[in-house]
């Protein structure tokens, strides 16, 4: 079957799907353009079926247009699309809904998807040249001092050292803090630094593994080769 048979179908459910809706909400007396508008809300539920078919993963249109299907699913699909245009309400309101969730939860997961691989694009990518690169001093040298922030200490430059020299890309606040050498509250406090001067980020809970940024490992290469 074509695709123009299955518009052609679509179209007279949708039609027929229309006026059916229009006798059932019982008019005192005949309103042509109400008559009218629920064809057109029964035209366009009955054209979304594909649609919705789809978000629930169903063959049955496939089948149809690549000539698999029983014969019997064409009624099956004009039933579907009749149902659509007599509900066009409630399906046009529910099928956006579930098209909207869908989207969110995709985007939710792309989103997921970029925190865990950035630590390891960032960890495997090559620093720009390091002589065109601002690094600032006060993190090259042992005695690092925050930029506004009034963190003084050899802290900073220690978890740094450790968030660049694992062969992990993210790495856990007790497994920075073992290899650092640094308490725990005092490597929380110095992660979320890091995070607030660009340098460091974390993939945030419930399990707040942390990485260096781009920058961070800039500033790591800048640690570790003022300490050869």
């Amino acid at each position: 079957m074509t695709v123009m048979y299955i518009i052609i179908i679509m179209m007279v459910a949708g039609v027929l799907g229309g006026l059916v809706n229009y006798g059932l909400s019982r008019p005192e007396k005949f309103d042509l353009s109400g008559l009218l508008w629920s064809v057109l809300i029964g035209i366009a539920a009955a054209l979304l079926v594909p649609l919705f078919l789809n978000t629930i993963s169903s063959t049955l249109l496939t089948g149809i247009l690549d000539g698999t299907a029983k014969p019997s699913d064409i009624y099956v699909y004009f039933g579907f699309c009749l149902l659509g245009a007599i509900a066009s309400k409630s399906m046009i309101h529910t099928l956006t809904n579930r098209i909207l969730k869908t989207a969110e939860e995709t985007k939710d997961k792309v989103e997921d998807l970029e925190k865990n691989v950035s630590p390891i694009l960032i960890k495997e990518t090559e620093p720009e040249n390091e002589h065109e690169e601002e690094v600032p001093e006060q993190l090259a040298s042992a005695g690092a001092t925050a930029r506004g922030f009034g963190l003084v200490g050899d802290d900073a430059p220690k978890i740094i050292k450790a968030l660049g020299n694992s062969k992990y890309s993210r790495r856990t606040v007790s497994g920075v803090s073992k290899e650092a050498g640094v308490t725990f509250d005092k490597t929380i406090e110095t992660l979320e630094w890091l995070q607030k001067n660009g340098l460091g980020f974390t993939t945030g809970a419930p399990k707040h593994y942390w990485s260096l940024t781009q920058e961070g490992r800039s500033v790591f290469s800048k640690i570790i080769k003022d300490d050869t």
